[in-house]
């Protein structure tokens, strides 16, 4: 049986009246990195297990694809090895071991290419990417703090590496020079 920590646990289930399967998913690839990229299907169920909510793993199956790039429809990436992600398998190989935020907007703004989501989640090509989707990126994929993501966006931004278009949200838009 695969253990799972106390405090992600709590976490989920302070989140349990908004939280989506993606967001599940998601969650559990940030918090409880084990071995590998992306999440196994055990440590899942161990999660859905654990918490106070119902999660449908079933669910994953219905929205899981094989494919190496990104497709539309908040899709899970089969990663192999009975692994899986809400990010596909070539974001995880060309983000790995990167610290650069310019690759993290690169790689979304070239693969994604229909809106997806509300206005704060799609991606367009006249106005870039959401901001919280580059930090989701970075920390996922490739491992990097919250905090310092952000942090590096208003560098570049300040260099005028990066484009930001303002939104009514509080995190806007950014797009690479």
């Amino acid at each position: 049986m695969t253990d799972v920590r106390e405090e992600v646990v709590e976490e989920l289930d302070s989140h349990s009246e908004t939280l989506t399967l993606k967001e599940f998913v998601q969650f559990i690839e940030k918090y409880h990195r084990d071995e590998g990229q992306g999440v196994s299907r055990d440590l899942l169920a161990a999660y859905a297990d654990a918490v106070y909510f119902d999660v449908d793993l079933d669910a994953v199956d219905q929205r899981l694809t094989d494919s190496d790039e990104w497709e539309e429809g908040e899709r899970f990436y089969d990663l192999g090895g009975d692994r899986l992600s809400v990010y596909p398998p070539d974001w995880h190989e060309a983000l790995a071991d990167t610290d650069d935020i310019r690759d993290v907007i690169e790689v979304i703004q070239t693969e994604v290419t229909e809106s997806e989501g509300d206005q704060r989640e799609a991606v367009t090509e006249e106005r870039g990417v959401p901001q919280p989707k580059i930090v989701s990126v970075a920390e996922v994929v490739a491992g990097l703090d919250r905090e310092a993501t952000r942090d590096r966006i208003k560098e570049l931004r300040d260099a005028g590496e990066i484009e930001e278009f303002a939104s009514q949200h509080r995190d806007p838009t950014v797009r690479l020079s």
